[in-house]
């Protein structure tokens, strides 16, 4: 009986084990959140590509940002072995699409006024529980998805996004060209030309 007392007291308290497990998953799902997303079609032969062609945005919102998406990306592409040349002569088109997304976080604390047993179910709850507002907590996020795409038919396929620390133009370029160049950084090289 005694080991017995020793075992109960000695464990987490079933509540805790559950916020535990819950704060975990939220913690992973909000890393996994931010990193890109890649894909390659591994029937295409990379090697034989030589040429592309930038292709503005449909969803048109900055041109000065889009021009500067586009100059990152062929620069990106350049240097890998790839040339930029007009549509109909390029051997592989590439789409962008930016968008951004603004999450807000209603933070409060909950302050509990009472009494009861914790861990036990004969346990006694009297009094209320209210919340106190501490303040909106905004982020904002860029968002862009790049596509490749050969003879109708997308061989390259990215997508990620980037917390962005204000959101003044000079922050949301510098984050769109870290974005671009992480998107496109796994795209294979061409080192035939």
């Amino acid at each position: 009986m005694v080991i017995t007392m020793i075992n109960n007291k000695a464990r987490t308290p079933f509540p805790f084990q559950v916020v535990l497990v819950f704060l975990f998953c939220a913690w992973l799902a909000g890393c996994a959140s931010n990193k890109p997303q890649i894909k390659m079609r591994e029937e295409t032969n990379f090697a034989a590509l030589k040429t592309f062609y930038v292709q503005p945005p449909l969803n048109s919102f900055n041109p000065t940002l889009e021009e500067h998406m586009a100059s990152t990306i062929t620069t990106v592409l350049q240097g890998k072995g790839l040339t930029a040349t007009g549509e109909e002569d390029a051997d592989i088109t590439v789409g962008f699409f930016p968008s951004s997304r603004v999450e807000e976080g209603g933070s409060s604390v909950s302050i509990g006024l009472g009494t009861g047993v914790f861990g036990r179910s004969g346990g006694i709850s009297l009094g209320s529980i209210f919340s106190v507002p501490v303040g909106e907590q905004v982020t904002e996020y860029q968002n862009l998805q790049i596509e490749v795409v050969q003879d109708g038919e997308f061989i390259y396929s990215a997508a990620g996004s980037a917390e962005l620390e204000a959101s003044d133009s000079i922050t949301v370029q510098q984050a769109l060209t870290t974005l671009v160049e992480t998107l496109l950084e796994p795209f294979p090289a061409n080192r035939a030309n």
